[in-house]
This record gives C-alpha cells, sequence and structure tokens, in this order.
C-alpha cells in the first residue's frame, strides 16, 4: 500500500495557534533554566508577595459564541391552487404582524360559480317545497279521512274506558284505604293500647294522694312546733333565754325530730308523685288512642265489605271497554295503513330534499372559503425573509413567503466535543452583544444535541490515522434568551459563559497558592503575624472544592476574616498570569 505524504505546510495551517502557544512555553521555560543558573541567589530576607484570603463568589464556565435565531418560522402557503397571484403587499425585510396581507389571488371566476349556485340552490329549493306541500295535503287528508272514519265509536269506547278506569281507581283506592287502616290498628297496638294501663294509673295516684296527705299532716305538725321552738331559739339554733330548762329542750328536740321526719315524707311524696305523673302520661295514651281504635275496626269492616261489589263492577266495565276498542281497532286499522304510506311519501320527499340541498350548499361553503383565502394573512409577526411569487403568477402550492417570528429569540452555538459532556439543559447562561454593549444578558440552555452535526460528523468520517483534517466534532446548543432587548436583531453574533458550576461567598485562594504533600493532603502558607517575612509564615491544612480559571475554595476550621496566604515567588515576567494571558485563558468568575 503506498503511504501517504505528510502535508507539514498544511498541519502547521491548521495547528498554527497551538503550535505558537507551545513555542512561547518552551521559550519561558529556558529562560527560567538560564536565569536560575546564573542569576545570583537572592536573600531569604525578600519580603513575600502575599494575597488577601477573602470570601468570594467562584464558578467554572464554558465561553462560546452563537449566532441569534428564532425559534418561530413560518411557511407562508395556500390552498388556492391554480388561481393566479393579484396582488404581492410584501417584500423581503419587512416587518409583519399577525393578521396583516401578504398576497391576494384573483376570485373573480370562483365570484361567478358561487353566484351560478346560489341561484340553482333557490330553484331546487322552490320545486322542493312543492312536492313536499303536495305530500303533506295527502297525509293530512288521509288523517282527517280517519277521525271521520272513528269518530261514530270513538266516544263509547272513550266513555267505556272512562267508567272502567274510574272503577279500578275506587277498587285501587279502597283497597288502599283498608290497608292503611289496618297497618294504623296494629301500630296502635304496638305503641302500647293496653287496658291493663288503667290500673296502674289508679294504683299510682292512690299511693300519691296517701303520701301527700301524710306530707302535709307532718308538715302541719312541724310548723305548730317551729311557733314554740322560735320562742327561745334563733335562726341559728342558739338559745336566747338566760335559763334553758329541760321542758324548753324538750321541744328543741320534738322539733328537730319531726322535721327530719318531713324530709323523709318529702323523699316518699316526690317518689311517689313521679310514678303517678308516669302512670298518668301512659294512661293519657290510652285514653286518647281508645276512640281511634274503635273507629278503626269501624272503617275496617265496611271497606272490607264493599270490595266484591267494586271487583264486580270493574270485571264488568273492563268488557264493555274491550269490546268497543276491538270494533275501534277494526275500523282505525285500514285509515292508519293508508296513513302510514302517506307519512313515507312525505318523509321521502324531505329527505331528498335535504340531501339535494345539503350538496348544494357545501359546494356554496366551498366557494364562499375559497373567497375568503382570496386574501391571504400573515399568522405571527416577524421579519419577511423570501418572498419567492409576483402578481400575475399562477399559485402551483408552492411557499409564497417565509416570515421569521420576533416572538422568541434563541441563541444556536457549536460547543466543542471536549466540552459538551459537561454541558446540561437548564444550565445558566451570560450573554454579551455588541448590540447591546457593556450590558449582560441571562439565558438558560434549552436544548443539547446527543450528536455532532452533520458537517462535523462527516468531517470525522474522512478522518485518517494520523490527524484529523477538519478538527474535533462540535455539537449544536440552544440557549433561551430571558433578557428581553429592543436591539437584538436576527443574525446577530452573541458571546456566550456557560455557568457550569457556581459557588457563593466562599473563601478562595490563588489556584497557585496550594501546595500539595507527597501523602497527598494540601496545605497553604499564611503569615502568623503583619511582618511579610519568610520567617513569619506557617503551613494551614486546607481541603480544596470548586476551581475556576484562577481561584479554587478552601475550607478550613482555621480560616478568618483578615488572613494573607503567601504566594509562590516566581519572576514577573515569567509568572502563570503571563503565560495564561499569552495563552488566551478566561481569569475565571
Amino acid at each position: 500500500m503506498e503511504k501517504k505524504k505528510i502535508d507539514f505546510k498544511k498541519i502547521f495551517k491548521n495547528h498554527k495557534k497551538k503550535i505558537i502557544i507551545i513555542s512561547i512555553i518552551v521559550l519561558i521555560i529556558l529562560i527560567n533554566i538560564i536565569s536560575s543558573i546564573f542569576k545570583p541567589k537572592e536573600s531569604e530576607e525578600d519580603n513575600l508577595e502575599v494575597e488577601p484570603i477573602e470570601k468570594r463568589s467562584i464558578g467554572t464556565s464554558i465561553a462560546a459564541t452563537g449566532v441569534i435565531e428564532t425559534s418561530n418560522t413560518k411557511n407562508v402557503v395556500s390552498t388556492l391552487t391554480g388561481s393566479e397571484i393579484k396582488t404581492v403587499n410584501v417584500k423581503e425585510g419587512d416587518t409583519v404582524t399577525p393578521g396583516q396581507v401578504i398576497c391576494t389571488f384573483d376570485t373573480s371566476t370562483v365570484q361567478d360559480a358561487l353566484n351560478t349556485a346560489e341561484q340553482s340552490l333557490g330553484i331546487s329549493q322552490a320545486q322542493a317545497n312543492l312536492g313536499i306541500e303536495s305530500a303533506r295535503r295527502n297525509l293530512n287528508d288521509a288523517i282527517k279521512n280517519k277521525d271521520t272514519q272513528i269518530s261514530t265509536t270513538q266516544t263509547d269506547v272513550n266513555n267505556a274506558l272512562k267508567a272502567y278506569q274510574d272503577a279500578q281507581n275506587q277498587l285501587n283506592n279502597t283497597k288502599k284505604s283498608l290497608a292503611t287502616a289496618q297497618a294504623s290498628l296494629e301500630n296502635l297496638k304496638k305503641s302500647g293500647f293496653d287496658e291493663s294501663k288503667k290500673m296502674s294509673f289508679e294504683t299510682a295516684k292512690n299511693a300519691y294522694e296517701q303520701a301527700k296527705n301524710e306530707y302535709n299532716n307532718q308538715l302541719q305538725l312541724v310548723n305548730n312546733l317551729k311557733i314554740q321552738y322560735d320562742q327561745y331559739y334563733d335562726v341559728s339554733g342558739a338559745f336566747k333565754g338566760v335559763d334553758e330548762t329541760q321542758e324548753i329542750k324538750q321541744i328543741k328536740q320534738d322539733y328537730l325530730k319531726e322535721q327530719t321526719t318531713l324530709a323523709g315524707l318529702k323523699s316518699s311524696l316526690d317518689e311517689k308523685e313521679a310514678s303517678y305523673k308516669s302512670a298518668e302520661s301512659e294512661y293519657s295514651k290510652y285514653q286518647s288512642m281508645e276512640p281511634q281504635y274503635t273507629a278503626l275496626q269501624t272503617q275496617i269492616t265496611q271497606l272490607q265489605s264493599s270490595i266484591p261489589t267494586l271487583e264486580q263492577t270493574v270485571n264488568s266495565l273492563k268488557s264493555a271497554y274491550e269490546k268497543a276498542s276491538q270494533g275501534l281497532n277494526t275500523m282505525a286499522t285500514t285509515a292508519d295503513s293508508t296513513i302510514a304510506s302517506m307519512q313515507d311519501a312525505l318523509s321521502n320527499a324531505e329527505l331528498s330534499s335535504n340531501l339535494n340541498q345539503t350538496t348544494q350548499q357545501s359546494q356554496i361553503n366551498a366557494y364562499k372559503e375559497q373567497l375568503d383565502k382570496g386574501i391571504l394573512t400573515s399568522t405571527v409577526s416577524g421579519t419577511v425573509t423570501s418572498v419567492n411569487v409576483k402578481p400575475g403568477d399562477i399559485y402551483t402550492g408552492t411557499t409564497i413567503a417565509v416570515i421569521d417570528g420576533v416572538e422568541e429569540f434563541i441563541i444556536e452555538a457549536e460547543i466543542d466535543e471536549y466540552d459538551i459532556a459537561d454541558i446540561n439543559v437548564g444550565m445558566e447562561v451570560l450573554i454579551k452583544t455588541d448590540a447591546t454593549r457593556d450590558e449582560e444578558l441571562e439565558g438558560r440552555v434549552i436544548y443539547v444535541a446527543s450528536s455532532a452535526t452533520d458537517n462535523q460528523a462527516s468531517a470525522m468520517a474522512g478522518m485518517t490515522t494520523g490527524m484529523s483534517s477538519s478538527g474535533n466534532a462540535t455539537y449544536k446548543i440552544q440557549i433561551s434568551l430571558d433578557t428581553p432587548n429592543e436591539r437584538l436583531r436576527l443574525g446577530m453574533n452573541a458571546k456566550l459563559s456557560i455557568i457550569t458550576d457556581s459557588r457563593e461567598n466562599v473563601w478562595a485562594v490563588p489556584i497557585d497558592a496550594i501546595h500539595v504533600r507527597d501523602d497527598g493532603t494540601k496545605y497553604i502558607e499564611v503569615l502568623n503575624n503583619e511582618n511579610e517575612k519568610i520567617e513569619n509564615k506557617q503551613e494551614l491544612d486546607v481541603t480544596t472544592g470548586l476551581e475556576s480559571s484562577y481561584y479554587v475554595e478552601i475550607n478550613s476550621s482555621k480560616l478568618t476574616d483578615g488572613m494573607q496566604v503567601v504566594m509562590p515567588q516566581v519572576e514577573k515576567d515569567n509568572s502563570m498570569e503571563t503565560l495564561i494571558e499569552l495563552m488566551g485563558a478566561d481569569a475565571g468568575l
């Protein structure tokens, strides 16, 4: 197999920037080596380079460039294929809004066809109405003939039916009344209708009266004793005189004893009164139910005796009604057959008329719809980016115009394969454009392609085993523009910073200030007083977190405000900051 000749000139052209950067790095390294050999050793007494340890907001981002596009592109088309375009009302670059006229069509032929169709519909409706009216007259005549034929017997049938229904209703009502009366009688029995209630009432009443008499007699006795008691004792029971004799003491004892007896009789009286009231309530129910019970028994006897007579009457009237109905039905059958034929004729005439009118009306509606479409308007707001017809053209169904919507801008960008895995939908994006000057717009990633862009994928397929001829693959992303700005236009370039991670208010130091021991632990050097001398620095163990382009997050329980970190001593011209600037890297957030 013939070996391909390596084109070094082409390789240098494709990787010119990388080669220049590598050359600069090599040159800096050589200068440092030479300087370290010939430069006299500096005194350890030289001052240290320090920076304050402060809380910062740091983050990592991916820089990219994109182009402002629209998420809503409208291809304007019409269904009036074969029609002549009369006017074109927009041109490329015009801004349109919904309802604005794009073009008009010559619809004179459609208007003529509509006029003819409407005239034809009017004639068809008049003819159909004549046929329908004739069929309706025949139907009405058949109905009138039927009424005449059955009028002589219809009255007898109706009267027989009414008499039968009235008798049946009377029988049903009598049976319902009987059932109701029987149920009421049963309810009376269930609710306590009992002769023994009266005896219980009399017994309770006598006991109450006896207890009442005993209480009243005792009350009179107590009152009499109280008169004597009050002569010698006050309300508190204290003796009011000077010499409390045995006779006086006996009066007090008798009064208190009889008072106790009175309290017992009162309790017994209350108990017997309650029993009396309860028995009286039960007895009163009995008294009120007795007339009702007697009336229900009488009603039930009367209703039971009337039912057989009513049943015989109903059966007789039913036979009379059935006989009259049979004669009526015989006469009505022939008339109904004639009426049905006339009804069918009327229905067929109406269906035929509706079918013809529906077909013609559909054609008329189609013509009207074409007339409405003769004026084609925009359905979106946007900018006309192309117009593909002119007045006098016969429309063939192609796109008449293209409108790029301006309701919602998006930004499309291509991301290198090295960075695409770090970008996800929803990430915050900071945006700058030349048109918006220094204003920083905000957005979010709304789409990340899962495969390489077509032109890059094709280029990847043509790689040699040595080096790609077209560079790395790129992947399309889309970014929503969340900060509206009237200065933005389609096609403008935008500078993007895609925030992949961030930390707020964290301790941070320059990356160069981090030292790593052999065991992997990390530390920084800090001053132990304000004197910036080598002997005043000490090591402070830290752990690191998020790392930006320049700063790195650090964590330690010993970090305090006012601390200063010692920076590595490097020559100014050969510092990493200078190298970063030469390489074009971002200085971080």
